[in-house]
């Protein structure tokens, strides 16, 4: 069978996955699917749980994942535990060193006799030690932390693994010799950089550098021998996996499954198998087509967090916000003026508006969609700016000459919507991030006015 017969086939998470396993379809997950979960966000890590618990009944567990899945599942449930002490801990060591960098700092200028040094010093050291106890109070109050520490006080992953295994779902290991030649072919294949696997060859060494490749095997051979479509799940988004940029399974890897799990003539009493089908998914996308088949409710961690810290994250963009359309009230303000309520502007118009304060009031969420967020943050601005009258050229050297000025200042409010991207992935403690800032409304009036003919 040619590549060229080989339908694109791509991580979809609209696939009905209650309809592949009525037709008996198994599920086989990468080690780093398993590993992963460690690293989602609580309320994430225990909807994937509940996707895994839903189907549970249709994995099959190759023996090369639990043998890579026991080498790191301590290490990685401790690093989860550990998460929000850490951060904490290293947050307050950051500071008390950049303050013995600072203070340190200041043995030249005593050296040089500079005068007061102790006393700004000591400013300093008090200064830092508020910091220290603004962040030590952050920590212990902020109802955040629940949604970074983790609600599990047992390994809930082990657990589902040990239940695979005890059920007997477990793939039969290969032989020594058998991954000897395994390791032989994959020498091979990575030569001609023939997936999966060939993007290890430099990052690993041993047998560790084919554990993709021995993963594979087992999952074609298991399909062989049982005769079983695949559901596979891999994190492994790299372009021994997939096609590179897309979630498009390789062609190859489709080619090769259908040609060494069907049945040939001599298995089957003369006649040619069935080609069998693999349908791979990236965890994410698996665990949406779990939800949407078998009704497994997602709980909105990415709201929850967005309501946890909102406006510290609106307080800390407020002024950037402002400033990506500083230049644009700058020189087009008057694009945002009802220019009836000014008492006169010159012919030639107001070319350039000076802001000469901003203060910024509230803010709205207007809504969410496909991770999509939209704000209004509302400021309350004041501009001044000149107009002229036109009056013809210079003779002599046709320059524009213009009146002397009229000087305008406007006081009112101004709104900038703000879009941002969020996902479940975003650390949202520390995200002051946004995609876009614009002006969508103005309301101002004239609160200062002065004519060049008043002068005269």
């Amino acid at each position: 069978m040619s590549n060229n017969t080989i339908q694109p086939v791509y991580s979809d998470k609209t696939i009905d996955i209650a309809a592949l396993l009525n037709d008996d379809y198994i599920i086989i997950c990468d080690t780093n699917v398993y590993l992963g979960l460690y690293r989602f966000s609580p309320d994430y890590a225990n909807f994937a749980l509940e996707c895994l618990n839903a189907v549970k009944d249709s994995i099959q567990l190759p023996y090369t994942v639990k043998i890579e899945y026991e080498r790191h599942y301590q290490s990685m449930f401790r690093k989860r535990q550990d998460a929000v002490e850490n951060a904490a801990t290293d947050l307050i060591d950051l500071a008390k060193l950049q303050k013995n960098k600072l203070l340190g700092s200041f043995s030249t200028l005593v050296m040089k006799q500079f005068p007061d040094v102790e006393e700004i010093q000591q400013e300093i050291e008090d200064k830092y030690e508020e910091i220290a106890k603004l962040l030590s109070d952050y920590f212990e109050d902020r109802s955040v932390l629940g949604l970074l520490q983790g609600s599990w006080d047992r390994d809930v992953v082990k657990e589902l693994i040990d239940e695979i295994c005890d059920k007997g779902q477990i793939m039969a290991d290969f032989t020594r010799d058998e991954i000897y030649r395994i390791c032989d072919e994959g020498e091979k294949r990575y030569k001609n950089s023939m997936p999966p696997g060939f993007k290890d060859r430099r990052g690993k060494d041993g047998i560790r550098k084919y554990s993709d490749l021995i993963l594979w095997k087992e999952v074609m051979k298991y399909a062989h021998d049982e005769q079983k479509n695949v559901i596979f799940v891999t994190d492994d988004v790299k372009a021994d996996w997939w096609k590179t940029g897309t979630y498009e399974f390789l062609p190859e890897l489709v080619n090769e499954f259908q040609r060494k799990s069907r049945l040939r003539e001599s298995e089957n009493n003369g006649i040619a198998g069935d080609a069998l089908q693999i349908v791979p998914f990236v965890s994410t996308d698996f665990y949406e087509a779990v939800s949407g088949s078998l009704h497994v409710v997602k709980s909105d961690a990415v709201d929850q967090a967005l309501q946890i810290t909102e406006e510290s994250y609106i307080e800390a963009i407020a002024d950037r916000a402002f400033d990506a359309v500083f230049m644009k009230l700058q020189y087009s303000g008057t694009d945002y003026i009802d220019t009836s309520i000014l008492t006169d502007v010159g012919s030639e118009g107001i070319e350039e508006w000076e802001i000469e304060s901003y203060d910024f009031l509230k803010y709205e969420m207007l809504g969410r969609a496909d991770g999509i967020i939209e704000y209004d943050l509302t400021y309350e601005v004041e501009l001044s700016g000149y107009s002229h009258d036109y009056w013809g050229r210079d003779d002599d050297t046709r320059e524009i000459v213009v009146s002397p000025p009229f000087s305008h200042r406007v006081k009112g409010m101004l709104v900038v919507r703000v879009i941002r991207t969020v996902d479940i992935f975003m650390d949202f403690e520390y995200s002051d991030e946004f995609d876009s800032a614009e002006i969508v409304d103005a309301d101002f009036e004239e609160t200062y006015f002065q004519s060049w003919y008043d002068e005269q």
